[in-house]
């Protein structure tokens, strides 16, 4: 959310006076961390599933807005500290919390910005005793209304089965609950050989706490429609639509491409999602194609573009699959959602990133895109065909995080396009995280 749409928000929150499930006001900062650490876990565990919000430097009561203190004030740091060196947390599930300032009135107001999340509920597996009234290991603590659960109680049945529910995905559609289930990759089991939807023998793969979800990779007959398609990742049909595949080292000496395959995620009979499969290094390692990706490729977080490019590389890739993802992922931008990925859009614009005008002669980049664009470094692989150079590059680029080189053939006729998108997708890549870093 933008500083200024979160102004207006609490703006509009602190005119209702009164508070609410998911906001709450202080007057000042905490003065001791015990109370902190039960008001932010209170807010993680609200029923109303959303980002939750502590107001701190406006009056109880009268809601006057004083602004906030130096006294006990805290910055994002400090409160992570704060969660990260208490006693455990049941199943390592820790609050996202950011601290965020803006100015109404002209008065400073901290608020700590308590980010929505399935984990819950999240409670601690030790006590804490440093400070104040403890807060008790197992206890259940959420927020009711306007009232947190004290320290010394716990959550109603109804309340603790709300948020267990939440956690398994079982308050959503089936769609919603299948991206929970994706992101669960430990419990997914494979059923070689079986007949599927079909009457195909293609491999399959049912979450096991929920067998009505099941994942199939179908492998399409090499000559069921008599079409050419490319099977050497250098090819023409491949050229640039698929330039993040030749960030991958394998690609230099194992050219073998596929695009005859797909993954089909399934609810009982309904197909859910379904993707082609690019398949490189002999079939050795997959992926799951991003958003758009003609202009700009991407991925969002939470789509199931982005999860099942996990699972393909989870469940569908052998030997060097971890390196291809991270080499992929060098050259492709992940968004945590649409929001950001339009906000970082709008930003990018705005500093001298041309929008794609379909059937026109691409404009060109200007400002802070273009100083960022010639500072951007792609290498070459100037070692193509010869095999006893691939063991060193592929340790060089595993071991050098943020190195892309450009492992397409020299030959390749779009080897100097292919260039120019590895090195706007890196730029796309290393700029998000500056924004991102800048942002908070």
């Amino acid at each position: 959310m933008e500083s200024t749409d979160l102004r207006c928000e609490i703006q509009e929150l602190i005119e209702r006076h009164a508070e609410g499930e998911y906001w709450d006001f202080k007057q000042q900062w905490h003065s001791c961390n015990a109370d902190l650490l039960h008001d932010i876990i209170c807010m993680a565990n609200s029923p109303a599933n959303r980002d939750c919000y502590i107001i701190i430097g406006v009056e109880d009561g009268s809601y006057n807005i004083l602004g906030v203190s130096g006294e006990n004030r805290k910055n994002q740091q400090n409160v992570i500290d704060l969660l990260r060196q208490k006693p455990s947390w049941a199943g390592g599930y820790i609050p996202e919390v950011y601290v965020k300032t803006i100015s109404i009135a002209d008065k400073e107001i901290d608020v700590v910005v308590i980010k929505q999340s399935d984990n819950t509920p999240f409670y601690l597996l030790d006590d804490y005793k440093k400070e104040g009234q403890p807060i008790f290991k197992g206890a259940i603590y959420t927020r009711k209304g306007d009232t947190n659960t004290p320290k010394t109680g716990t959550a109603d049945l109804h309340d603790t089965e709300l948020l267990w529910r939440r956690r398994f995905g079982l308050l959503y559609n089936p769609s919603q609950r299948a991206k929970f289930y994706l992101k669960d990759l430990d419990n997914w089991e494979s059923a070689e050989g079986e007949t599927d939807k079909s009457g195909r023998e293609d491999s399959f793969l049912f979450y096991r706490p929920d067998p009505d979800y099941t994942v199939y990779f179908v492998h399409e007959d090499e000559t069921d429609d008599g079409l050419a398609y490319a099977k050497d990742v250098n090819d023409n049909a491949v050229g640039t639509q698929s330039y993040y595949l030749f960030a991958f080292c394998n690609v230099s000496y194992h050219t073998g491409y596929s695009c005859r395959s797909k993954v089909v995620l399934y609810y009982k009979e309904v197909p859910l999602f379904s993707s082609v499969v690019e398949s490189v290094d002999e079939g050795r390692s997959s992926v799951v194609p991003p958003e758009c990706s003609v202009v700009e490729p991407y991925y969002i977080e939470d789509s199931f573009r982005y999860l099942m490019f996990e699972f393909v590389f989870r469940y569908w890739s052998f030997n060097y699959s971890s390196e291809a993802r991270e080499m992929f992922l060098r050259v492709i931008p992940v968004y945590k959602n649409d929001a950001e990925h339009e906000e970082f859009r709008k930003y990018v614009r705005s500093n001298g990133i041309p929008p794609y005008m379909p059937g026109k002669n691409k404009e060109k980049m200007q400002g802070k895109a273009l100083e960022r664009i010639r500072q951007t470094e792609i290498g070459v692989y100037e070692q193509y065909g010869d095999p006893s150079t691939t063991e060193a590059i592929a340790q060089l680029v595993k071991n050098t995080p943020g190195l892309v080189i450009n492992f397409a053939n020299p030959e390749n006729k779009c080897f100097q396009l292919i260039t120019e998108d590895l090195r706007k997708g890196k730029m796309m890549v290393d700029w998000l995280e500056d924004w991102r870093h800048n942002r908070d």
